[in-house]
């Protein structure tokens, strides 16, 4: 089942989105002693971690992954990284596994990034779930992460992306079946242009976009800005 909430800012939903996610981390702790979590760059992406920054979220239990990273320097102002820890300073501190630089050919930087993930989550192919929060944006075009429409995918945790239609056009991902390992998907959009596409992962089973393809195992949330939920 998906969930839907809307709200009449961007303020509103990045805030509520963020208060909610902090109960999930918490719940999370306390059952297992940790939790994991996954981040999105993007508007509103970064916008939820000053959020995070004014809950003065605990992050000493917390191992924080970004769901993609665009492939260049590490102090490189458009890496999803970059921008988050701007953002949210604590990041800088916090159990932050980082995607790594641009030193290496992309398609030789995901297989290496992909033995790292392996060796600390476990082999793909396993069922139980590895994060307990993926927060998501969603491009015009559907796409999350940097987890294109059309473009074919390796069954591997980590991929590499070597033509993005948005620049820069390298950039590593973690796969569909990586983020399907959440216990919690929760999708943050806004914006009219993103209106039909919301709709299609919502609403239609058939829908193929990148962002229908993704769920959480125990809860698939959206927080919707009234331009978007008036469409669906």
């Amino acid at each position: 089942m998906i969930e839907v909430q809307a709200f009449a800012s961007d303020q509103a939903l990045t805030a509520q989105a963020a208060s909610d996610i902090a109960v999930l981390l918490e719940q999370a702790i306390a059952l297992r002693g940790k939790a994991r979590l996954v981040l999105t760059g993007g508007t509103l992406g970064i916008k939820i971690l000053g959020d995070f920054k004014t809950l003065g979220l605990d992050l000493s239990n917390v191992e924080i992954f970004f769901g993609d990273e665009r492939f260049v320097d590490l102090e490189h102002p458009d890496r999803n990284e970059h921008q988050g820890i701007v953002a949210w300073p604590e990041l800088s501190a916090a159990k932050l596994l980082r995607f790594p630089a641009a030193d290496l050919p992309v398609e030789e930087a995901a297989k290496e990034f992909n033995l790292q993930i392996e060796s600390l989550l476990g082999p793909l192919s396993d069922s139980p779930p590895v994060f307990d929060v993926v927060i998501l944006g969603m491009g015009p075009d559907g796409h999350v992460a940097s987890l294109f429409p059309g473009h074919q995918q390796a069954q591997s945790w980590i991929i590499a992306e070597q033509e993005s239609p948005k620049p820069p056009s390298e950039r590593l991902s973690f796969s569909y079946s990586a983020l399907n390992r959440s216990r919690a998907v929760i999708f943050l959009a806004s914006g009219s242009s993103k209106a039909e596409v919301a709709k299609c992962a919502i609403q239609d089973k058939a829908c193929d976009l990148p962002a229908a393809k993704v769920k959480g195992l125990e809860l698939t949330r959206w927080y919707l800005d009234e331009e978007i939920s008036r469409e669906l």
